[in-house]
């Protein structure tokens, strides 16, 4: 089986990072998983020109083509963000944007896990409107909202140092 996890971050070896290897951990190596590291991959944002949309493909000739295609042939997939300004990183929104090449067909039965990574308190407004703009995805496209996982670090309270949040992170998966 396919899994597909998404790092959203600019920062390689930040939380988010950290927080996307601990979900791979948890999988206990039962998917094949495709790592993508956004930052790295050379991606250009919509062009809303809907050449996709008779092509099923992107007249842009970057990363995101194939970043489709591992998407489809993924059943699981688990997006990890930073949070910026209540929402999800540019890097990540730039990616979701450019998945509207896909076909409705292409998400059905799909599993979505989504990470959320600030350093606002759990009850900051912004992890529950990320909550409900994956959940609304979900919803639109026939994906699964499998799991949901809101953390708060940052530099100085690092999610290396706090194993509490780590084993909700190696668990997502498995408790879904």
């Amino acid at each position: 089986m396919e899994m597909m996890v998404i790092n959203g971050s600019p920062r390689k070896h930040g939380n988010s990072a950290h927080l996307a290897e601990t979900f791979i951990q948890g999988t206990g190596h039962s998917h094949h998983v495709t790592e993508v590291f956004l930052q790295d991959m050379d991606l250009h944002c919509c062009r809303s020109c809907y050449w996709c949309k008779s092509h099923y493909r992107c007249l842009l000739d970057d990363a995101m083509n194939d970043l489709a295609i591992q998407f489809k042939k993924s059943e699981v997939i688990c997006l990890v963000t930073p949070v910026y300004w209540w929402g999800i990183s540019a890097q990540l929104k730039i990616f979701i944007d450019r998945l509207y090449q896909l076909q409705t067909k292409d998400y059905a039965k799909k599993q979505l896990y989504v990470i959320a990574c600030g350093s606002d308190s759990l009850e900051g407004v912004q992890y529950r409107l990320i909550k409900e703009q994956f959940a609304a995805i979900c919803e639109y496209t026939g994906m699964q909202f499998a799991g949901y996982l809101p953390v708060s670090a940052d530099d100085d309270n690092p999610v290396a140092e706090d194993e509490n949040t780590l084993q909700k992170a190696r668990t997502l998966f498995i408790k879904g």
